[in-house]
Parts: structure tokens; C-alpha cells; sequence
């Protein structure tokens, strides 16, 4: 090949990499455009919708929560900022009153509080939105933040609260059926009445929460510290309490048949009337005068030890009638 034709050739080569280098760098402008106008885009939309977080108007409001969740699904980066705006948002909409510092005014927000309620529409579709968003994009960077929230008759099953803070929390009536509070802080709040069937609520923080009468049906609260909580006529049927601590506990009438309290810690629990029939309470802390005080059947489990006392033997041979407890 002569000179010519090879000049000839380095040439078209040459101009071949410099128009795809050319190509290449348009792509990457115009990528980047795109990208600088998403995100301005994305700016925008979360700026309108925090604006509409504080109208006047309760439909405003709701199209601000909602636009804010379209953002959440389109924009892994903004999740955790949203989700700490909308958790503000919740305890500023839903809080709960300060204690009352004279005895009149005390019993006025007694009566307040005595009253059923449930959360305004924003407050709950603000609720739906955290419950039903991707935890996996939170990255470890935020939580769900709702301690001290009024959230009276909630409706958040089958929502995803693991690790959420809420110390104090009212929830009484609330419903968690389903519901992740794996590692939750619980810490004195209220869960009278609440519906916490099938929920998780594995090594969560549950001392001194009031569980009066709350179902918690095959919940599962594996490891939880339910230290002094009132569980006065719960519904732990089923329910998973391995390993759990409920020393000072109060579960006088709670119903215990086919609960799992292998290991539980039950120290200075009280045990007066609460159905432990079909129960499992082998390796578990409690003494024979509590569980003598408990429903009991042949089909209880408890340690060889306590098994063995003459009371507790007598009151599992002759168990109380169905439903007398």
C-alpha cells in the first residue's frame, strides 16, 4: 500500500473517532441536561407540595401528601427527607396536650380524651404514605419519628414501622394487624384496645405500655421487654413471647391458650386469671404461686420444678371450666 492510500486511510480513521467521540460527547450533554432538568423538575413538585402541606384547605393538604409520595417513588434521593417531613407533619397535626396544670383542666381533657376519635384525613393518608413506602430506600438515614402523636384509631395494618419511635404514642383502638414494629420503642404508650393480631413485635421496647385489652392474637413478640405493661384482658393467643421480659407485667384475665413463653422472664408478673391452658412455659421465670393463681390444663407446659407442686398439679388435673377464669 503507498503512502497515499495509507495517509487515506489514517484519515477516515481519524475522522470515524472524532465524529463518535462527538457523538459521545452530545450524548453526555444531553444526558446531563436531562438530568439537571429532572431534577428541577423533581425541585419543583416537592416545593409545591410542601407549600400545600400548609393551606388552609384539608384537600390541598391531601394533594400535597400525596404528590409527595409520587416524589418518594420517583426520587430514591429525596425518600428520607420526605419521610422526615411527613413524620413533622404527623406530630404537628396529631399531638398530643401537655399535662394540664390545674385539677379543672385536668378533667376536661380527661373527658377529651375519654372520647373515640380518629385521625383527620390528612393525618391518616400522611400515615398510608409511610406505611406503604419502599423501606429499603430509609438506607439507615431516617426512621419513622411519631413519638408523642395522637394516632386514636389509626388505621396502620400492615404497615411497616420497624425501629419507629413511639414513646408515648396514643394508639388506643388503633389497628396494627399485620403490622411490622419489629425493634420498635413502644415506651408507655397507649395500646388499650388496639388491634395487634399477627403483628411483629420482636425484640420491641414495651415497657410500661398499656395492652389492655388489645388483641394480639399469633403476634409475634419474640425477645420484646414488656416490663410492668398492663395486658389486663389482652388477646395473646397464639402469640410468640419467647425470651420475652414481662417482669411486674399485669396479664390478670389475659388470654394466654397456646401462647409460646419458653424462657420469658414472668419475675413478680401477675398471672390471677389469665389463661395459660395449652401454654408453654418451660424454662420460664415464675414461681409456682403465680401460675397456681393461673387457668392451667394437662396440656400446659411449665417447668419440671413448678410441675411438681402440689397446687399448680391440682389446678392443671382440675382445670377450671371453658371461659371461667
Amino acid at each position: 500500500m503507498d503512502w497515499a492510500r495509507r495517509i487515506e486511510l489514517v484519515t477516515v480513521v481519524v475522522a470515524a473517532v472524532v465524529a463518535v467521540a462527538g457523538l459521545w460527547y452530545s450524548n453526555v450533554q444531553a444526558r446531563e441536561q436531562r438530568a439537571t432538568e429532572y431534577e428541577g423538575q423533581i425541585t419543583d413538585r416537592y416545593t409545591a407540595a410542601v407549600e400545600n402541606l400548609g393551606d388552609d384547605a384539608i384537600d390541598v393538604r391531601l394533594g400535597g401528601i400525596y404528590a409527595l409520595q409520587r416524589i418518594m417513588q420517583d426520587s430514591v434521593r429525596d425518600h428520607p427527607t420526605i419521610v422526615n417531613v411527613l413524620t413533622a407533619y404527623i406530630r404537628s397535626h396529631a399531638p398530643l396536650p401537655e399535662a394540664p396544670r390545674r385539677s379543672a383542666e385536668a378533667e376536661d381533657q380527661k373527658k377529651e380524651q375519654s372520647k373515640p376519635t380518629e385521625p383527620d384525613a390528612d393525618v391518616q393518608a400522611a400515615l398510608s404514605v409511610l406505611g406503604r413506602r419502599n423501606p429499603i430506600h430509609d438506607a439507615g438515614r431516617t426512621w419513622i419519628d411519631l413519638h408523642r402523636a395522637d394516632l386514636r384509631g389509626a388505621d396502620l395494618s400492615s404497615a411497616d414501622l420497624s425501629s419507629a419511635d413511639l414513646r408515648g404514642a396514643d394508639l388506643r383502638g388503633a389497628t396494627l394487624g399485620s403490622t411490622d414494629l419489629s425493634g420498635a420503642d413502644l415506651l408507655m404508650a397507649n395500646l388499650r384496645g388496639a388491634d395487634l393480631d399477627d403483628a411483629d413485635l420482636s425484640s420491641a421496647d414495651l415497657r410500661g405500655t398499656d395492652l389492655t385489652g388489645a388483641g394480639l392474637r399469633a403476634a409475634d413478640l419474640t425477645g420484646a421487654e414488656l416490663s410492668s405493661a398492663d395486658l389486663r384482658d389482652a388477646d395473646l393467643r397464639g402469640a410468640g413471647l419467647r425470651d420475652a421480659g414481662l417482669r411486674g407485667a399485669d396479664l390478670r384475665a389475659a388470654d394466654l391458650t397456646g401462647a409460646d413463653l419458653s424462657s420469658a422472664d414472668l419475675t413478680g408478673a401477675d398471672l390471677r386469671g389469665a389463661d395459660l391452658r395449652g401454654a408453654n412455659l418451660r424454662n420460664c421465670r415464675v414461681s409456682a404461686g403465680q401460675v397456681a393463681a393461673a387457668v392451667l390444663n394437662a396440656y400446659t407446659r411449665l417447668p419440671s420444678e413448678i410441675a411438681s407442686d402440689p397446687k399448680v398439679w391440682e389446678r392443671a388435673a382440675h382445670p377450671l371450666p371453658a371461659g371461667a377464669r
